[in-house]
Protein backbone atom coordinates (compact mmCIF):
# COMPACT_ATOMS: atom_id res chain seq x y z
CA UNK A 1 0.00 0.00 0.00
CA UNK A 2 3.10 2.40 0.94
CA UNK A 3 4.49 1.77 -2.47
CA UNK A 4 1.34 2.63 -4.55
CA UNK A 5 0.63 5.74 -2.47
CA UNK A 6 4.33 6.90 -3.41
CA UNK A 7 3.58 5.74 -7.05
CA UNK A 8 0.70 8.24 -6.88
CA UNK A 9 2.88 10.89 -5.16
CA UNK A 10 5.52 10.76 -8.00
CA UNK A 11 2.67 10.59 -10.86
CA UNK A 12 0.34 13.37 -9.55
CA UNK A 13 4.27 15.69 -9.14
CA UNK A 14 4.61 14.59 -12.93
CA UNK A 15 1.45 16.06 -13.91
CA UNK A 16 2.21 19.25 -12.44
CA UNK A 17 5.55 19.53 -14.07
CA UNK A 18 3.48 19.04 -17.48
CA UNK A 19 1.12 21.66 -16.91
CA UNK A 20 4.05 24.19 -15.64
CA UNK A 21 2.52 26.88 -17.85
CA UNK A 22 -0.75 28.48 -16.32
CA UNK A 23 -2.93 31.16 -15.30
CA UNK A 24 -1.03 33.78 -13.02
CA UNK A 25 0.88 32.21 -10.38
CA UNK A 26 0.62 28.55 -12.47
CA UNK A 27 3.79 28.51 -14.52
CA UNK A 28 6.98 26.79 -14.57
CA UNK A 29 8.35 30.66 -13.34
CA UNK A 30 5.87 31.58 -10.58
CA UNK A 31 4.00 33.70 -12.90
CA UNK A 32 6.74 35.86 -14.26
CA UNK A 33 6.28 36.51 -17.72
CA UNK A 34 7.79 38.53 -20.28
CA UNK A 35 6.27 41.07 -22.95
CA UNK A 36 8.65 41.68 -25.76
CA UNK A 37 7.92 44.37 -27.99
CA UNK A 38 9.86 45.28 -31.26
CA UNK A 39 9.97 48.23 -33.60
CA UNK A 40 12.29 47.91 -36.12
CA UNK A 41 13.99 51.61 -37.57
CA UNK A 42 12.29 53.45 -34.68
CA UNK A 43 15.16 56.79 -33.74
CA UNK A 44 15.08 57.49 -30.60
CA UNK A 45 14.87 61.29 -31.31
CA UNK A 46 11.65 60.54 -33.14
CA UNK A 47 9.94 58.15 -30.40
CA UNK A 48 10.60 60.68 -27.59
CA UNK A 49 9.00 63.39 -30.01
CA UNK A 50 6.39 61.40 -30.74
CA UNK A 51 5.80 60.74 -27.05
CA UNK A 52 5.79 64.60 -26.51
CA UNK A 53 3.50 65.50 -28.90
CA UNK A 54 0.94 63.31 -27.74
CA UNK A 55 1.47 61.03 -30.41
CA UNK A 56 2.60 57.79 -28.66
CA UNK A 57 0.25 58.30 -25.60
CA UNK A 58 0.91 54.19 -24.37
CA UNK A 59 4.54 54.30 -24.41
CA UNK A 60 4.17 57.39 -22.62
CA UNK A 61 1.63 55.79 -19.94
CA UNK A 62 4.38 52.78 -19.89
CA UNK A 63 7.06 55.14 -19.18
CA UNK A 64 5.86 57.13 -16.56
CA UNK A 65 4.05 54.66 -14.67
CA UNK A 66 5.96 53.96 -11.23
CA UNK A 67 7.37 50.37 -12.37
CA UNK A 68 8.19 52.50 -16.09
CA UNK A 69 11.07 53.71 -17.48
CA UNK A 70 12.52 55.63 -20.57
CA UNK A 71 15.83 55.37 -21.71
CA UNK A 72 17.76 57.09 -24.64
CA UNK A 73 21.18 55.57 -23.19
CA UNK A 74 20.44 52.37 -25.22
CA UNK A 75 23.16 51.91 -27.89
CA UNK A 76 23.22 49.50 -30.89
CA UNK A 77 26.43 48.72 -32.96
CA UNK A 78 28.60 46.98 -30.59
CA UNK A 79 31.44 48.78 -29.76
CA UNK A 80 33.49 50.84 -31.65
CA UNK A 81 36.81 49.82 -32.37
CA UNK A 82 36.54 46.29 -31.20
CA UNK A 83 35.35 43.01 -32.92
CA UNK A 84 32.04 43.30 -31.41
CA UNK A 85 31.07 46.63 -33.29
CA UNK A 86 28.77 45.64 -36.09
CA UNK A 87 26.56 47.33 -38.73
CA UNK A 88 23.29 49.32 -37.86
CA UNK A 89 20.95 46.92 -40.06
CA UNK A 90 18.60 44.56 -38.72
CA UNK A 91 20.24 40.99 -39.55
CA UNK A 92 22.77 41.82 -36.74
CA UNK A 93 20.09 43.84 -34.47
CA UNK A 94 17.47 41.57 -34.22
CA UNK A 95 20.07 38.69 -33.80
CA UNK A 96 21.86 40.89 -31.00
CA UNK A 97 18.30 41.67 -29.25
CA UNK A 98 17.36 38.04 -29.61
CA UNK A 99 20.58 36.19 -28.52
CA UNK A 100 22.23 38.67 -25.97
CA UNK A 101 25.74 38.78 -27.88
CA UNK A 102 27.70 40.99 -30.63
CA UNK A 103 28.37 39.89 -34.15
CA UNK A 104 31.90 38.46 -33.01
CA UNK A 105 29.84 35.90 -31.27
CA UNK A 106 26.57 35.44 -33.79
CA UNK A 107 28.37 35.98 -36.94
CA UNK A 108 25.86 38.02 -38.74
CA UNK A 109 26.62 40.97 -40.58
CA UNK A 110 24.21 41.85 -42.87
CA UNK A 111 20.31 40.40 -43.78
CA UNK A 112 21.95 37.78 -45.36
CA UNK A 113 22.26 35.63 -42.20
CA UNK A 114 25.52 34.58 -43.91
CA UNK A 115 27.63 32.92 -41.03
CA UNK A 116 24.86 32.61 -38.28
CA UNK A 117 25.98 30.68 -35.39
CA UNK A 118 22.67 30.13 -33.59
CA UNK A 119 23.31 26.97 -32.33
CA UNK A 120 25.81 27.96 -30.29
CA UNK A 121 24.37 31.58 -29.85
CA UNK A 122 20.52 30.58 -29.82
CA UNK A 123 17.61 32.75 -29.55
CA UNK A 124 16.71 33.12 -25.82
CA UNK A 125 13.76 31.37 -25.95
CA UNK A 126 15.08 28.24 -27.14
CA UNK A 127 17.13 28.39 -24.08
CA UNK A 128 14.13 29.17 -21.60
CA UNK A 129 13.05 25.94 -23.32
CA UNK A 130 15.75 24.19 -22.08
CA UNK A 131 14.95 25.19 -18.76
CA UNK A 132 11.52 24.75 -18.29
CA UNK A 133 10.37 22.36 -21.39
CA UNK A 134 6.80 23.11 -20.43
CA UNK A 135 7.27 27.12 -20.37
CA UNK A 136 4.91 28.65 -23.64
CA UNK A 137 6.57 30.69 -26.03
CA UNK A 138 5.15 32.90 -28.87
CA UNK A 139 6.77 34.62 -31.23
CA UNK A 140 4.91 37.37 -33.88
CA UNK A 141 6.59 38.88 -37.07
CA UNK A 142 5.94 40.74 -40.20
CA UNK A 143 9.70 40.33 -41.25
CA UNK A 144 10.22 36.47 -41.95
CA UNK A 145 14.15 36.43 -41.51
CA UNK A 146 13.50 36.59 -37.39
CA UNK A 147 12.02 33.72 -37.91
CA UNK A 148 13.32 31.85 -40.79
CA UNK A 149 17.61 32.30 -39.86
CA UNK A 150 17.35 33.18 -36.20
CA UNK A 151 14.44 30.96 -34.58
CA UNK A 152 14.63 28.12 -37.12
CA UNK A 153 18.60 28.12 -36.34
CA UNK A 154 18.56 28.10 -32.86
CA UNK A 155 16.51 25.30 -33.20
CA UNK A 156 18.24 21.81 -31.97
CA UNK A 157 17.36 19.07 -34.86
CA UNK A 158 14.25 19.47 -35.93
CA UNK A 159 12.71 20.30 -32.59
CA UNK A 160 10.39 23.43 -32.52
CA UNK A 161 11.09 25.69 -29.64
CA UNK A 162 8.24 28.07 -30.70
CA UNK A 163 4.73 27.06 -29.26
CA UNK A 164 3.46 30.15 -31.88
CA UNK A 165 5.36 31.07 -34.54
CA UNK A 166 2.98 33.38 -36.34
CA UNK A 167 4.59 35.03 -39.48
CA UNK A 168 3.25 37.23 -42.45
CA UNK A 169 5.47 38.99 -45.30
CA UNK A 170 4.58 42.49 -46.81
CA UNK A 171 4.63 42.25 -50.54
CA UNK A 172 8.10 44.12 -51.50
CA UNK A 173 7.45 44.07 -55.20
CA UNK A 174 4.97 46.83 -54.26
CA UNK A 175 7.67 48.77 -52.09
CA UNK A 176 6.04 47.48 -48.51
CA UNK A 177 3.10 49.08 -48.96
CA UNK A 178 0.92 46.86 -47.04
CA UNK A 179 3.54 46.83 -44.30
CA UNK A 180 0.78 48.65 -41.91
CA UNK A 181 -1.60 45.97 -42.73
CA UNK A 182 0.55 43.16 -42.12
CA UNK A 183 1.45 44.82 -38.48
CA UNK A 184 -2.82 44.31 -37.63
CA UNK A 185 -2.30 40.82 -38.68
CA UNK A 186 0.58 40.19 -36.54
CA UNK A 187 -1.22 42.56 -33.52
CA UNK A 188 -4.54 39.95 -33.74
CA UNK A 189 -2.57 37.28 -33.26
CA UNK A 190 -0.67 38.22 -30.41
CA UNK A 191 -3.99 39.43 -28.76
CA UNK A 192 -5.41 36.24 -29.56
CA UNK A 193 -2.59 34.49 -27.81
CA UNK A 194 -2.13 36.88 -24.71
CA UNK A 195 -6.16 36.44 -24.19
CA UNK A 196 -6.54 32.67 -25.32
CA UNK A 197 -3.16 30.95 -23.60
CA UNK A 198 -0.94 31.33 -20.78
CA UNK A 199 2.55 32.36 -22.43
CA UNK A 200 5.40 32.48 -20.59
CA UNK A 201 7.57 35.01 -22.58
CA UNK A 202 6.07 36.64 -26.26
CA UNK A 203 7.83 37.99 -28.36
CA UNK A 204 6.00 40.94 -30.63
CA UNK A 205 7.52 42.94 -33.75
CA UNK A 206 6.71 45.73 -35.97
CA UNK A 207 8.15 46.87 -39.26
CA UNK A 208 6.23 49.99 -40.73
CA UNK A 209 7.92 52.32 -39.18
CA UNK A 210 11.43 51.13 -40.75
CA UNK A 211 9.88 51.37 -44.05
CA UNK A 212 7.94 54.74 -43.90
CA UNK A 213 11.89 55.70 -42.84
CA UNK A 214 12.76 54.21 -45.81
CA UNK A 215 10.37 56.01 -48.12
CA UNK A 216 9.16 52.64 -49.18
CA UNK A 217 5.86 53.24 -48.28
CA UNK A 218 5.79 57.07 -49.11
CA UNK A 219 8.84 58.72 -50.64
CA UNK A 220 8.14 61.91 -48.71
CA UNK A 221 8.75 60.05 -45.63
CA UNK A 222 12.30 59.30 -44.16
CA UNK A 223 14.22 58.74 -40.54
CA UNK A 224 13.48 61.81 -38.56
CA UNK A 225 11.50 63.69 -35.52
CA UNK A 226 10.75 66.43 -38.53
CA UNK A 227 9.00 63.80 -40.72
CA UNK A 228 5.17 63.75 -39.71
CA UNK A 229 4.86 60.80 -41.91
CA UNK A 230 7.97 58.83 -39.80
CA UNK A 231 5.86 59.80 -36.59
CA UNK A 232 2.62 59.28 -37.90
CA UNK A 233 3.42 55.52 -38.33
CA UNK A 234 5.51 55.88 -34.40
CA UNK A 235 1.59 56.40 -33.74
CA UNK A 236 -0.08 53.86 -35.60
CA UNK A 237 2.04 51.30 -33.96
CA UNK A 238 1.65 52.85 -30.12
CA UNK A 239 -1.78 52.08 -30.66
CA UNK A 240 -0.64 48.69 -31.33
CA UNK A 241 1.29 48.56 -27.86
CA UNK A 242 -1.75 50.33 -25.80
CA UNK A 243 -4.17 47.14 -27.04
CA UNK A 244 -1.40 44.17 -26.23
CA UNK A 245 -0.99 46.05 -22.74
CA UNK A 246 -4.56 46.35 -22.12
CA UNK A 247 -4.78 42.28 -23.39
CA UNK A 248 -2.06 41.91 -20.85
CA UNK A 249 -3.89 43.94 -18.15
CA UNK A 250 -7.43 41.87 -18.57
CA UNK A 251 -6.19 38.53 -18.24
CA UNK A 252 -8.32 36.70 -15.41
CA UNK A 253 -5.49 36.20 -13.07
CA UNK A 254 -3.32 39.41 -14.21
CA UNK A 255 -2.86 40.56 -10.36
CA UNK A 256 -1.19 37.31 -9.54
CA UNK A 257 1.33 38.23 -12.60
CA UNK A 258 4.30 39.46 -12.74
CA UNK A 259 5.25 40.65 -16.17
CA UNK A 260 8.52 42.15 -17.49
CA UNK A 261 7.41 44.82 -20.56
CA UNK A 262 10.28 45.58 -22.80
CA UNK A 263 10.07 47.65 -26.16
CA UNK A 264 12.54 48.91 -28.36
CA UNK A 265 14.24 49.00 -31.59
CA UNK A 266 17.45 47.37 -33.74
CA UNK A 267 18.53 50.81 -34.79
CA UNK A 268 18.38 54.04 -35.86
CA UNK A 269 18.73 56.41 -39.02
CA UNK A 270 19.44 59.35 -41.60
CA UNK A 271 17.65 60.54 -44.65
CA UNK A 272 16.31 56.94 -46.16
CA UNK A 273 19.17 55.04 -44.87
CA UNK A 274 20.95 53.49 -42.03
CA UNK A 275 23.83 50.85 -40.94
CA UNK A 276 26.54 53.72 -40.52
CA UNK A 277 28.05 54.37 -37.27
CA UNK A 278 26.47 58.01 -36.43
CA UNK A 279 24.42 59.09 -33.07
CA UNK A 280 21.19 58.69 -35.39
CA UNK A 281 22.09 55.59 -35.95
CA UNK A 282 23.35 53.89 -33.06
CA UNK A 283 21.84 55.49 -30.13
CA UNK A 284 18.81 53.99 -29.69
CA UNK A 285 16.23 53.61 -26.80
CA UNK A 286 14.26 51.59 -24.41
CA UNK A 287 10.38 51.47 -22.59
CA UNK A 288 10.07 49.36 -19.82
CA UNK A 289 8.08 48.03 -17.09
CA UNK A 290 8.62 45.74 -14.18
CA UNK A 291 9.36 45.40 -11.13
CA UNK A 292 12.20 43.84 -11.39
CA UNK A 293 14.08 46.76 -12.93
CA UNK A 294 16.91 49.29 -11.65
CA UNK A 295 15.58 52.29 -13.18
CA UNK A 296 18.51 54.29 -12.17
CA UNK A 297 21.15 51.96 -13.93
CA UNK A 298 19.31 52.46 -17.26
CA UNK A 299 18.64 56.00 -17.11
CA UNK A 300 22.35 56.91 -15.55
CA UNK A 301 24.26 54.55 -17.48
CA UNK A 302 25.15 54.03 -21.52
CA UNK A 303 23.18 50.13 -21.72
CA UNK A 304 23.92 47.71 -25.15
CA UNK A 305 21.09 46.51 -26.93
CA UNK A 306 22.64 42.93 -26.02
CA UNK A 307 21.85 43.36 -22.37
CA UNK A 308 17.96 43.06 -22.77
CA UNK A 309 18.40 38.95 -22.61
CA UNK A 310 20.04 38.98 -19.23
CA UNK A 311 17.35 40.98 -18.17
CA UNK A 312 15.23 38.95 -19.31
CA UNK A 313 16.96 35.34 -17.83
CA UNK A 314 17.22 37.26 -14.33
CA UNK A 315 13.24 38.55 -14.20
CA UNK A 316 12.24 34.83 -14.86
CA UNK A 317 14.63 33.36 -12.29
CA UNK A 318 17.14 31.19 -14.96
CA UNK A 319 21.01 30.85 -14.37
CA UNK A 320 22.78 31.27 -17.66
CA UNK A 321 25.14 28.41 -18.61
CA UNK A 322 28.08 28.49 -19.46
CA UNK A 323 27.96 26.85 -23.21
CA UNK A 324 25.30 29.77 -23.81
CA UNK A 325 27.43 32.39 -24.33
CA UNK A 326 31.32 30.86 -25.06
CA UNK A 327 34.19 32.84 -26.37
CA UNK A 328 34.09 34.00 -29.91
CA UNK A 329 36.17 32.42 -32.86
CA UNK A 330 39.46 33.43 -32.31
CA UNK A 331 39.68 35.21 -36.08
CA UNK A 332 37.52 38.40 -35.88
CA UNK A 333 34.80 39.24 -38.35
CA UNK A 334 35.83 42.51 -40.57
CA UNK A 335 32.93 44.54 -41.11
CA UNK A 336 33.47 45.47 -45.65
CA UNK A 337 32.89 48.72 -46.07
CA UNK A 338 29.06 49.28 -48.01
CA UNK A 339 27.03 51.88 -48.71
CA UNK A 340 24.13 52.16 -46.22
CA UNK A 341 21.30 49.75 -46.07
CA UNK A 342 18.56 51.17 -48.58
CA UNK A 343 16.11 48.84 -47.73
CA UNK A 344 15.41 45.24 -46.66
CA UNK A 345 16.02 42.24 -49.20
Amino acid sequence: MKSAITLVLICLGCAGQLSAHGPGKDSGFGGKRVLFIGIDGCRADAVAAAMERGLAPQLKMLCESERGVFTRKFYAGGEMGTATHQPTVSGPGWTSLLTGVWMDRHGVKDNRFIGGRFQTYSHFMRRIKEVQPQAFCASFTDWPPIHDFIADGSRKGDVEFLDVKFTRAPDAARHFVDNPEKDIEVRDAALKTLSDSDPDAMFVYFGQVDEFGHGAIDSRASFSPDSSLYLNAISHVDSHIGELLRAMRARPRFAEEDWLVLITTDHGGRGNKHGGDSDEERQIWLAAQGASLIKEKLLNEATPQTALVPLIYEHLGIQPKPEWNPEPPPSPIVIEPKPAEAKKP
